[in-house]
Parts: structure tokens; sequence; C-alpha cells
């Protein structure tokens, strides 16, 4: 047993020794090296194209807004004012008493029942009782001051009914057109008493009305009736 080791040993050693004396000739692996390949490019870069600059986007023009006007509203007929009562013609004045004052007046309606509906103009003449009934106030208005009674004429009633005829065709509501001394009236007097009370009211009408320097008078009236109500234009004529 000693023996075999002795032998084991030396061998050992003998094997040391000439792992010693040989030089080493074992080379090392080479490393493997993980190398990137990065792709080789072209020695001539192509350009990149710049981007053309994008025009702000001009915008549509848009029409300028055209104020729109504001609309004309379509134009109202204003109501032609009812006319008031014209002033005399004037004459010598006389002091209005109080007996005149208390005159009796004959009523004498207008026949408003002829221009029911109709929408026109009528006129009263001498067959009416409101012609005759202007005639009967007036004279009883200069009764009551002393005077005398006035007769009526065809012709001045003629006149007197053309002027009312003027008035209600649209003409001036005034003296403008008189020919001769006159009283008129406009307005819805529904009777010969309405006007005459009217007449006799107004100083200056009434100073014509008793006037001593006339003989002679006519009788004129144009009425309507719509629905707006009545309306009559008057007027009494003197020489």
């Amino acid at each position: 047993m000693k023996k075999s080791m002795l032998i084991l040993t030396l061998m050992v050693a003998a094997l040391c020794g000439c792992a010693a004396q040989q030089p080493t000739n074992l080379e090392t692996p080479e490393s493997s090296v993980l190398v990137e390949v990065t792709p080789e490019t072209s020695s001539e870069a192509t350009p990149t194209a710049t981007p053309a600059p994008t025009p702000d986007p001009t915008p549509v023009p848009t029409a300028e807004p055209t104020a729109t006007p504001t609309p004309t509203a379509a134009p109202t007929a204003k109501p032609t004012p009812a006319p008031t009562e014209a002033p005399a013609t004037t004459v010598a004045p006389v002091q209005q008493t109080e007996a005149s004052q208390q005159v009796n007046m004959s009523y004498g309606a207008v026949p408003f029942d002829l221009a029911a509906g109709s929408d026109q103009w009528w006129s009263i003449d001498s067959s009416d009782s409101a012609y005759w009934a202007v005639a009967e106030n007036i004279n009883a208005m200069r009764a009551a001051v002393g005077l005398p009674a006035l007769t009526v004429d065809g012709g001045l009633s003629s006149i007197a009914n053309s002027r009312c005829d003027s008035f209600a065709s649209g003409g001036s509501f005034d003296h403008s057109g008189a020919v001769c001394g006159e009283i008129i009236a406009a307005g819805p007097f529904a009777s010969a008493s309405s006007v005459c009370a009217a007449w006799q009211s107004s100083p200056d009408h009434y100073a014509s009305i008793v006037s001593p320097n006339y003989s002679s008078m006519g009788i004129g009236c144009w009425f309507c009736s719509t629905e707006a109500g009545q309306y009559t234009y008057w007027a009494v004529t003197f020489q």
C-alpha cells in the first residue's frame, strides 16, 4: 500500500513538472463582440424637402351686410278735423240781447234716413222741412231785435247749395269763394234748430243774421250718414 502511494505521488509530481515546463499555447478565444451595424448612408445625402410654408388661409371676403331699411309703414290717412264754424262776413255789429237768446227754434230734422248706408252726400231743398225751419229761425232772431224778416230767394239758395257742394267735395271750408254775404257751419248738426242755435251763440254769425243791410237769404245743406256717423255742411247766403 505504501509502495503504491509512493508511485502515485511520483507520477503526479512528474506531471506537474511537465506542465510547468510547457509553454502556454492556449489562445484566448476571440471574444464575441456584438457590433451594432448602422446602415451605411449614401455619401450624397438626399436633401430633405423643406415644406413650403402654408399661407394663412385668406378668408373669403364676406360682403359687408347691408343695413336693412326700417320698413316704412304704410302711410295712414290723417283724419280731416271737423271744420269749425267759419267767421261770418264782416257786417255792422248788432249787440246780442237777452231777447235773442230766448227765441223759440223750429226743429227741422235733416232727412238722414235717405243717406243711411249709402256713403254719399245728399242735399236738402225747398221740399224739406229743414230748409224752411232755417228761414223761420233766422227771421225769429231778427224779429227779436225789431228787424224785418228776410225773404227766401231761389237764386241765393242755389249759391248756398253750391257752396255746400264745394265743401263736401273737399274745397276749403272758409269764405274765400263767397260771392255774397254768408254764414256757414259744419259738423253733426242733425236739425235746423241745432245749427241755428250754434250761429246764434257765435257773435260774428249772429251779427250777420241780424244785420239791417240784408233783405233776402238763401239756404243750403249737404249731409251724409256713414258708419263713422252723421255729418252736415250748411250755408245761408244774404243780400
